[in-house]
């Protein structure tokens, strides 16, 4: 995009003493539209708006001080128990990306060539009739799954209500570029063996550790997450609070991050072999009998008696409604395979290992199986196979074992391999075994949600699942091979870009895309050009340019955290992320989905008409044309007021502390049945041998109500070990030539692409480092503080060397970026430093989610001549980004 270039000399002059803020609060007439939160207020007074950042995915609480409409200063909401009033370096940059002299203010449309940057000023009126036109002409002429849309972690996303719209226009194809790289295998994982939430912290599940005065926890496995990093506000903090009141903590990461400085054993384990460990420590813990074992004989299935054969385990009738199947164990009184019924028979005495003939069948228990998939996996071989001291494996083991209650928090870092899912197994393993599971200091809880959203309150967006035919469900790109994604109804994103290339089975035509820079999001990021050459059209909503906008058809201005509207929970409160004021054109995706839901339905379309029938929809709502028609249901739900009442009086408690912070939940008693209401499975007990695993990939259930064909294999109960497709060890051609392991991580000033045009922010990282340790930098030439090239099999982009003893020898870390300076170059912004020109997007995928490479291949490093073309170092340079005073502009009803 070309970069906006402005006279600021006054501007300047004046934030030189007084600061942003205060030069904000003058008298000169600006852009900056009155914002209802603000209205009737006397013109000079500063009013305080509590609100919630959605810098990141935090939700941490916020005091917008706003002044004549303008924001013109953000500090912490003490009130907000996850964060308690801190805020991060993200959150804090929050008026410099609203008042961005460069935000997406209006819809544009292209007039020129892609990429030269030639736009035309529209309506929304006409930017939806266009889009909705042509929407309309792709599923007459070539079928409604040929349209895909697609959405992002960063940039404040409502994710459903993008799946609502795809569903509704019955596409199955819609696709973020995190889901199966970054969550999806633990959500998947957690909640078909668990039936409650995963341990990620940076998603705010981990709520025991927000109460340090109350909780008994002893001892916080860190495994792939580093809450300084990436939630210092709120998980961050917590974390430090706890191992300043005497927690023990071990750190699994390839950095030395300040969770990993901190911790009592760090483990800079090989990025993409975190299973291999995670089956050390299993084996390690089932051969000393470390575990907890009346917990894991009464309450996981693990005694259960598995046909070797089939790989399923032995029943006696099907289950009735309310009860699950009775199952059968080995029963060492009557030396035979006895059914034993739900909850446990105390008279039998189950053994937990064994081989078994069972009527000439060949059988081992759930807990024999696992034990033999981890036998391989002694301390000895994880250590060679993940480059670690044997003794230091052991010790991090003996802190958790040792010191229970704990926790283990699987964080981002093995979704971003092959054997993502393998390694959430693992994680839900690993605490299982030691009966961290729902009692006081531990991880893995299901606390009380508040109902103000139908789906644990991770969604308020009706999905409409009834709405995509099974045809259609059927064509999903991905979507047979990985049916793991039903669990957030996704295409697989290569499998898409592929069909795009080769038009089989079907070719995509159009893209609907919703966030920030795909180009710095996606694997293999220079993959996407000849897909993009191929499409039809594509239109692009964000809050400002980025190097994606540039190939696109339209731009559509979204809104900025602070101008956005949405309940959220907090521990056993709500608040309300509510809009303090309203720039420009912009608009909430959640409007602009439902707007353009309903112009397809008055061109004709049958399905986007059944979505705003009241009748056929029953609980989930059919259309909304303000905010006020989608909140007004949810809070009255969860606290019985409507939504301008609720931020009033928001924060709201929806259940007294004592009532919510529910412990033990699988001991209570089911009024129906009289028994425990166990976990949520099938069996009502943990499966820790993931039997429904092989159900999903052969039909969908139960993640789908239509029968889906079968995976090309089954996918498999027991978590196993898969080495990188592109490996150091001895005998790898690859390593030759590429012999560093590159990994990633997050920085506590961005989050995935978001901000890199934040003047603070890139004033305090202003390019991507990348962490290589003394030996490395010495055999390939290179100094602190050089500038290197850094290649793959893929591209070859370039760096800030950071030489430092806090990397694993044998690797590299880079984090993602982006140059917004350099977005009206040849370049996009894109080329110089995106650590994503050099991932992988190919096979080998994951089985069960389709999880393709972004950490964990092969680069190699040396010295460059100096940085790229056009990038700015200096922190004057930032100073073109910094809010500006502008014309009055009208307040616009989108």
């Amino acid at each position: 995009m070309k970069q906006l270039v402005f006279n600021r000399r006054q501007f300047l002059k004046a934030t030189a003493v007084t600061g942003i803020a205060a030069a904000f609060g003058g008298s000169f007439k600006t852009g900056f539209t009155q914002g209802e939160a603000t209205a009737g207020a006397p013109l000079s007074e500063t009013k305080i708006v509590k609100t919630n950042c959605r810098a990141c995915i935090a939700n941490c609480g916020v005091l917008a001080h706003v002044k004549n409409g303008r924001v013109v200063k953000l500090e912490g909401n003490p009130e907000y128990p996850m964060s308690k009033g801190a805020l991060c370096a993200k959150g804090l940059a929050g008026i410099q990306a609203l008042y961005h002299p460069n935000r997406n203010k209006y819809p544009l449309i292209r007039v020129g060539k892609r990429g030269e940057n030639k736009w035309k000023r529209i309506s929304w009126d006409e930017a939806l009739d266009t889009i909705a036109k042509k929407l309309m002409e792709t599923r007459e002429k070539y079928g409604a799954e040929t349209v895909f849309c697609s959405t992002g972690g960063g940039g404040n996303p409502e994710f459903w209500s993008i799946a609502r719209f795809c569903n509704a226009f019955d596409t199955p194809n819609w696709f973020e570029p995190g889901c199966a790289q970054c969550y999806l295998p633990r959500t998947l994982a957690f909640g078909l063996m668990y039936g409650g939430a995963d341990t990620s912290i940076a998603d705010s599940n981990c709520l025991e550790i927000y109460y340090p005065d109350e909780t008994p926890i002893k001892t916080l496995v860190l495994w792939g997450t580093d809450p300084s990093y990436s939630c210092p506000a709120g998980g961050g903090g917590a974390v430090a609070e706890l191992r300043a009141r005497g927690v023990r903590t071990v750190a699994i990461d390839p950095r030395l991050t300040p969770d990993a400085a901190k911790a009592d054993v760090w483990l800079p384990i090989r990025p993409g072999t975190d299973v291999a460990l995670m089956l050390a420590w299993i084996r390690y813990i089932l051969d000393k009998k470390l575990y907890d074992e009346e917990f894991v004989m009464k309450w996981t299935n693990l005694p259960y008696l598995v046909d070797i054969n089939t790989h399923m385990m032995l029943r006696v009738g099907d289950h009735a409604e309310g009860r699950p199947d009775t199952f059968m164990v080995w029963d060492t009184k009557t030396n035979s395979a006895q059914p034993v019924s739900y909850p446990w028979n105390d008279s039998l005495a189950p053994t937990l290992e064994g081989t078994f003939t069972v009527n000439g069948v060949e059988c081992k228990t759930g807990f024999q199986l696992l034990k033999e998939r981890a036998e391989a996996f002694t301390l000895e071989k994880a250590a060679e196979i993940c480059w670690l001291d044997t003794n230091k494996i052991e010790e991090a083991i003996k802190i958790y074992v040792q010191n229970s209650p704990a926790g283990l928090s699987l964080g981002v870092a093995t979704d971003q391999n092959p054997n993502s899912v393998q390694a959430a197994m693992g994680a839900v393993i690993l605490n299982s075994l030691m009966g961290n599971v729902e009692k006081p200091g531990t991880l893995m809880q299901r606390f009380k949600p508040s109902g103000v959203t139908p789906n644990f309150d991770t969604y308020i967006v009706p999905p409409a699942l009834k709405l995509l035919s099974e045809e259609q469900l059927k064509k999903r790109l991905g979507g047979i091979e990985h049916k793991g994604l039903l669990q957030w109804w996704a295409a697989q994103p290569s499998a898409v870009l592929q069909a795009v290339l080769t038009g089989k089975p079907y070719k995509p035509r159009v893209w609907i895309e919703r966030s920030g820079n795909k180009f710095g999001a996606l694997a293999n990021s220079s993959s996407l050009v000849p897909v993009i050459e191929q499409l039809d059209f594509i239109a692009h909503m964000y809050m400002y340019p980025t190097s994606f906008s540039a190939y696109a058809d339209m731009l559509l201005p979204a809104t900025e955290w602070l101008e956005t509207n949405m309940p959220v929970v907090a521990c056993n409160m709500l608040f309300a992320r509510q809009a303090v004021t309203h720039l420009w054109e912009t608009m909430d995706e959640t409007l602009f989905w439902s707007k353009l839901a309903k112009r397809c339905a008055d061109m004709g379309h049958e399905n986007c008409k059944r979505a705003f029938d009241a009748e056929f929809m029953g609980k989930d709502l059919p259309y909304w044309n303000k905010m006020e028609d989608l909140l007004d249901p949810s809070c009255k739900g969860a606290v019985n007021m409507k939504w301008e009442e609720f931020i009033q009086k928001a924060p709201v408690e929806y259940l007294p502390k004592n009532e919510w912070k529910e412990y033990y939940v699988y001991t209570k008693i089911d009024s129906k049945t009289g028994q425990p209401i166990g976990f949520g499975t099938p069996s009502k007990k943990i499966e820790l041998y993931w039997e429904g695993i092989i159900e999903l990939g052969r039909t969908g259930k139960p993640l789908t109500t239509y029968p889906l064909p079968p995976a090309s294999k089954d996918y498999d109960p027991l978590p196993y070990f898969m080495e990188p497709h592109e490996s150091p060890l001895e005998g790898s051609q690859i390593a030759k030539e590429f012999p560093l392991v590159m990994t990633n991580g997050r920085l506590p000033f961005y989050h995935h692409g978001t901000l890199r045009n934040i003047p603070w922010l890139r004033e305090i990282y202003p390019v991507p480092e990348i962490w290589i340790h003394p030996k490395a930098a010495t055999k390939y030439g290179v100094s602190h503080g050089d500038w290197v090239f850094v290649e793959s099999q893929r591209g070859k982009i370039r760096a800030k060397a950071n030489v430092t003893e806090g990397i694993n020898p044998g690797v590299v870390y880079m984090e993602r970026f982006w140059n917004p300076e350099t977005l009206d170059t040849e370049t996009h912004g894109w080329q110089e430093m995106n650590v994503n020109v050099l991932s992988k997007n190919d096979a080998p995928f994951n089985d069960v989610v389709g999880t393709y490479t972004l950490r964990g291949y092969q680069v190699r490093v040396s010295k460059a001549d100096g940085p790229p073309k056009g990038i700015w170092l200096k922190p004057e340079e930032f100073k073109k980004w910094l809010p500006e005073s502008s014309d009055p502009t009208k307040e616009v009803e989108v």
